[in-house]
C-alpha cells in the first residue's frame, strides 16, 4: 500500500515478497575415472546417490590370479633351493687333515719287548681327543700287553687309543711299548679320527680314511 503524500517519514517501496523454492538441477555424472582399468570378470559401473558414489566391486579374473600364486609359489621355492645352499656352505664344518706317520716293531718273541710310534702334525682345525683307531680286526693293544701308553688311554668301545687334543698347527709324537703276548703274524690297519661325536675321521675321503697298515710277526721263545 502506497502511504499518503502528507504522511511523516520516508516514502519507501517494498518489494514484493516470493516465497523460496527448492533449487532443482538435474546433473548426470559417470565414474568411469573411478573404475580401475584393466581386464575384468564382471561389468563395472557406478552411479550418483545423495550420499557418494556406489562402484561395484573390481575383481581379477580366476586366470590371472592363478597365474600370480604360480609366480609366487616359484619363486618362493627358488628362495628356499638359494637358502639351503647358503646354509650348507655356513654349516658345513672343516675337513681334518693331519700329516701321519706310523712305525712299529715288525719282529718280536712271545714275551718280548715291541713299540708303536705315531707322529701327527695337525694341517687343519684343532683336534678333539685324537684317536688312534684300528680298523682291522688285529688290534695292537690286544696282541700286547701295554706298559707305557705314551700319555695315551686305551677305550675299548672305540678300537683305539684316545691321545687328547691337538691343536691347529701343533705336532706329536705318541710312542705305546707293550709285551708281545701271542705268536702269530698280524695285520694292522691304523686310522686317526677324534673320539667325540660325529666321530669324524683325519684325512677322510670318499673311499675311506688314510690309512696306516703294517705286519707283525711273533715268534715263540
Amino acid at each position: 500500500m502506497d502511504a499518503p503524500a502528507d504522511a511523516d517519514g520516508l516514502l519507501c517501496e517494498a518489494t514484493p515478497l516470493v516465497p523460496p523454492q527448492a533449487a532443482t538441477a538435474n546433473t548426470t555424472m559417470t565414474a568411469a575415472s573411478l573404475v580401475p582399468t584393466g581386464k575384468t570378470n564382471e561389468c563395472v559401473g557406478a552411479r550418483v546417490t545423495r550420499l557418494g558414489f556406489e562402484v561395484t566391486a573390481h575383481t581379477i579374473s580366476p586366470a590371472v590370479t592363478a597365474l600370480n600364486e604360480q609366480r609366487f609359489n616359484e619363486v618362493k621355492t627358488l628362495l628356499g633351493v638359494v637358502l639351503l645352499a647358503f646354509s650348507a656352505c655356513f654349516d658345513a664344518p672343516l675337513a681334518l687333515t693331519a700329516d701321519i706317520s706310523a712305525s712299529a716293531t715288525q719282529a718280536a718273541a712271545v714275551g718280548g719287548r715291541a713299540q708303536l710310534v705315531v707322529n701327527v702334525t695337525n694341517t687343519g682345525p684343532a683336534l678333539s681327543h685324537v684317536g688312534l683307531t684300528f680298523m682291522s680286526a688285529d688290534k695292537w693293544y690286544e696282541r700286547h700287553k701295554v706298559t707305557d701308553p705314551g700319555g695315551c688311554t686305551v677305550e675299548l668301545e672305540h678300537s683305539a687309543l684316545d691321545c687328547g687334543d691337538l691343536a691347529a698347527g701343533a705336532s706329536a709324537t705318541f710312542s705305546i711299548t707293550g709285551t708281545a703276548i701271542e705268536a702269530g703274524t698280524f695285520h694292522y690297519q691304523l686310522a686317526l679320527r677324534e673320539l667325540v661325536r660325529p666321530f669324524r675321521f683325519v684325512n677322510d675321503h670318499a673311499d675311506g680314511a688314510d690309512l696306516q697298515t703294517w705286519n707283525e710277526t711273533v715268534a715263540l721263545k
